[in-house]
């Protein structure tokens, strides 16, 4: 009994990770199906899922009227303001535009990805001021010990360095704020 609902999750499972549903691959407008793809930044290649995903119905994409689509789409993928948004999903930008616009996008992923990191870095610098201030105001309440109020100090200007490497990243985040 376990092994057969092993089974059928797996099965559903694998079928979650096709890239097309059959109602796709039967009534897909392929220019359509190439062109989402190119908008996501897939390569070329990312037709032999489709052709993996809609083999098990019989059908083949139709590769000539997906390469045009995706073309297309690649068209809005290889955008600097894309690249830029891209980047501040924490994501580089796929390898799959062209090569004259390279120098361009690359450092508008740059702009995008060093916004992100700056800011998941000022996250985790305000997370450890959160469990310093609820560590003083659990553990440090009533009469302290001379060492407990050394402690406290201690704790107190740990809040204050935090807080200005906060401020500092803050600074810094506002030149990546924006497209160059």
């Amino acid at each position: 009994m376990f092994m057969k609902s092993a089974a059928v999750s797996l099965l559903g499972l694998l079928a979650a990770c096709a890239s097309l549903t059959e109602d796709a691959c039967r009534t897909g407008n392929w220019e359509s199906i190439g062109y989402n793809d190119g908008v996501r930044g897939r390569s070329a290649s990312y037709v032999n899922e489709h052709r993996d995903a809609c083999g098990e119905y019989g059908i083949a994409p139709n590769t000539a009227v997906w390469l045009r689509g995706r073309l297309e789409g690649l068209k809005q993928y290889c955008t600097p303001d894309n690249a830029y948004t891209v980047g501040r999903r924490g994501s580089e930008l796929n390898n799959v535009c062209p090569t004259t616009q390279l120098t361009e996008l690359r450092l508008s992923n740059f702009y995008g990805l060093r916004y992100y990191e700056i800011n998941s870095e000022i996250d985790t610098l305000e997370n450890d001021v959160r469990k310093i201030e609820m560590n003083l105001a659990t553990n440090f309440i009533g009469e302290l010990t001379p060492e407990q109020i050394q402690l406290q100090n201690f704790y107190l200007t740990q809040i204050i360095s935090l807080e200005r490497s906060i401020r500092t990243l803050e600074f810094e985040a506002r030149k990546y704020a924006a497209l160059p």
